[in-house]
C-alpha cells in the first residue's frame, strides 16, 4: 500500500492537503498516469473552492455595505420587511432605531473626506459591537443609520437607544493628531400590531429622529402613536 499528498490551492493560499492511498496491484504513486489524473483532480478542487470564494465575496458585497461593515439599505429593508411580518405572526415586539450623525457636514468640511469616512468606519464597528448579533445593524445612507431590534419590548428598546448614544459619545477618531468624535440624534418607533408597512415604521422612526434633531441633537426622541392605533399597543411615556 502507498500513498500520494497533493497540496489544496485555493486563490493564492494553500488551504489543505489531499492525501491519497492506492492498494492492489493497480496504479501506484510512481505511475505518471496515475499522478497526472490525481494532479488534475486536485487542480478541479481548488477551483471549485477559488469559485465557492468568489461567490461568496459576491454575495457579501451585496448585502454589507464596506466602509461600515453594516448590511446596505437595500439588505437593510429586505430584512425589515421580513422581521415585521414575523413580528405579526408571532405577536412579538420589534423596535426601530433611526439615528444620524450631528454636524457630520462639519467634520468633511474642516478636516476632508477621508477623515468624515473614517469616523463613519468607528461609528460602523461601533454599533457592531455594542448590539446584538440578532439586531439587524444597517447604514441607511450618508451618515445615517438603521437599527432592528426583534423580540423588545419598549422599556428594552429605549435602554438601547440611550446606551447607544451614549457609546456613540464616546467614540472617536484621530486624524492627523487631533481628536475627532460626534454624537448622534436617535428616533425610536415601535413596531403596533398591524404595522402597515415597514416604510410606515420608517416614517414614524425618521419623525422622532428629527424632533431630536430639533430639540438640541445628541438625545433620543421615541415616535407618538397614531391616533388610530389600538388601545393595547404600548403607550409613550
Amino acid at each position: 500500500m502507498g500513498g500520494s499528498t497533493y497540496p489544496l490551492v485555493i486563490g493564492e493560499a494553500t488551504s489543505g492537503v489531499l492525501a491519497v492511498e492506492t492498494t492492489g496491484e493497480g496504479a501506484t504513486r510512481e505511475d505518471p498516469d496515475w499522478r497526472r489524473v490525481l494532479g488534475s483532480a486536485v487542480a478541479l478542487v481548488g477551483l471549485a473552492g477559488r469559485n465557492a470564494q468568489r461567490a461568496r465575496a459576491v454575495e457579501e458585497n451585496g448585502v454589507y455595505d464596506g466602509l461600515t461593515g453594516c448590511f446596505n439599505r437595500t439588505h437593510g429593508m429586505r430584512l425589515l420587511q421580513t422581521e415585521l411580518q414575523r413580528a405579526r405572526r408571532q405577536q412579538a415586539p420589534c423596535a426601530l432605531i433611526m439615528l444620524d450623525l450631528d454636524h457630520f457636514k462639519a467634520i468633511n468640511d474642516t478636516y476632508g473626506h477621508l477623515c468624515g469616512d473614517a469616523v463613519l468606519a468607528a461609528v460602523g464597528q461601533r454599533i457592531r459591537e455594542v448590539l446584538r448579533d440578532s439586531d439587524t445593524k444597517c447604514r441607511y445612507g450618508g451618515e445615517e443609520f438603521m437599527v432592528l431590534l426583534p423580540d423588545t419590548p419598549r422599556p428594552g428598546a429605549l435602554h438601547v437607544a440611550e446606551s447607544l448614544r451614549q457609546q456613540l459619545a464616546e467614540t472617536s477618531v484621530t486624524w492627523n493628531e487631533t481628536k475627532v468624535s460626534t454624537t448622534a440624534s436617535i428616533g425610536l418607533a415601535m413596531a403596533l400590531p398591524r404595522e402597515p408597512s415597514p416604510t410606515t415604521l420608517l416614517g414614524r422612526a425618521d419623525a422622532a429622529l428629527y424632533r431630536a434633531k430639533d430639540a438640541g441633537r445628541n438625545q433620543v426622541c421615541e415616535a407618538a402613536l397614531p391616533a388610530t392605533s389600538t388601545a393595547t399597543s404600548p403607550q409613550p411615556a
